[in-house]
């Protein structure tokens, strides 16, 4: 039951349930310990956590490296990050469970180069290699630091060590590029990228780095691509190539900066007549700056 609160994104619930297996002494295991952080994660319960934390204590589940890692976790994600290190610090045998989840929680809360130096430790003084999880979480750090040179030494890494590249890592290492700068490595990238799922980040990228003509062209591709590939639908991917929010902000801001009025007003008619979507506060204010850009 706390299993299925989780999967249905009803922690709290799930959590009562777990309360209620405590009070009625009902046997629990490793994995009854994890599915309630995972209840508690949902609805930032760090109170709760801490007090599934204690019964871990009392019931002599501490040392228990899925527990653990549950634990790093749980603290990780909520921004306990002292807390977090602590239990990781008290692993005797990590996995990449433990390192990727504490590299994560750092760069998830913008502790970037704590993130790149567990990573480096990882690499130096354990026998655990990174999986595709780890360079995602690696790789979100280099972003937010505009680090092109570590970014290309992840890049590289991936490439010689063969880890495994799903859509989530390519976008990852685009995701990089486009933030350090680096256009012409991310249309590569881009290029090369069998599957995808928006061109949001492609858009973005040209837009801000100031390529108004690269982004306004690369979203008019977007409608006209395949929908749906079969090989991506066996691998178990939906690519529905339409724009997204955060396209339109994109390709909107670049209207904004190249004071092309005429084709702003078209995307954003566009977003509920052709599109099906709702302008939201970001593409209005883009539509304002550039109608200000106009009478200016």
């Amino acid at each position: 039951m706390i299993r299925g609160c989780s999967r249905a994104k009803t922690g709290r619930t799930g959590f009562l349930f777990f309360c209620q297996m405590v009070q009625k002494g009902v046997e629990m295991d490793c994995r009854s310990f994890v599915f309630a952080f995972k209840a508690c994660e949902q609805f930032l319960g760090v109170l709760e956590g801490n007090s599934v934390h204690c019964i871990v204590w009392k019931m002599g589940f501490v040392y228990t490296l899925l527990v653990q890692n549950g634990l790093v976790h749980f603290y990780g994600m909520r921004g306990c990050l002292g807390l977090a290190r602590q239990v990781f610090d008290e692993i005797s045998e990590r996995d990449v469970v433990s390192w990727t989840s504490m590299i994560d929680g750092y760069s998830k809360h913008k502790w970037c180069d704590e993130a790149v130096k567990l990573f480096d430790s990882m690499l130096m003084y354990s026998d655990v290699k990174p999986n595709e999880v780890t360079m995602i979480a690696v790789l979100s750090s280099c972003s937010q630091k505009r680090d092109l040179r570590l970014g290309k030494t992840l890049h590289e890494y991936v490439k010689t060590r063969n880890v495994t590249r799903g859509l989530n890592l390519m976008n990852a290492i685009l995701d990089m590029y486009v933030k350090c700068g680096c256009l012409d490595s991310a249309r590569e990238i881009f290029d090369t990228m069998g599957v995808r799922d928006v061109f949001s980040s492609m858009v973005n990228g040209y837009a801000k780095n100031g390529e108004l003509e690269l982004a306004r062209a690369l979203f008019n591709e977007m409608p006209e691509r395949n929908v749906v590939s079969w090989n991506a639908m066996i691998a178990g991917y939906s690519q529905n190539n339409q724009p997204d929010d955060i396209s339109l902000v994109g390709v909107l801001s670049a209207c904004s900066h190249g004071g092309l009025v005429a084709q702003g007003r078209e995307y954003f008619q566009n977003m509920k007549r052709k599109y099906g979507m709702e302008p939201k506060k970001e593409h209005y204010a883009c539509m304002i700056d550039l109608l200000v850009e106009l009478d200016s």
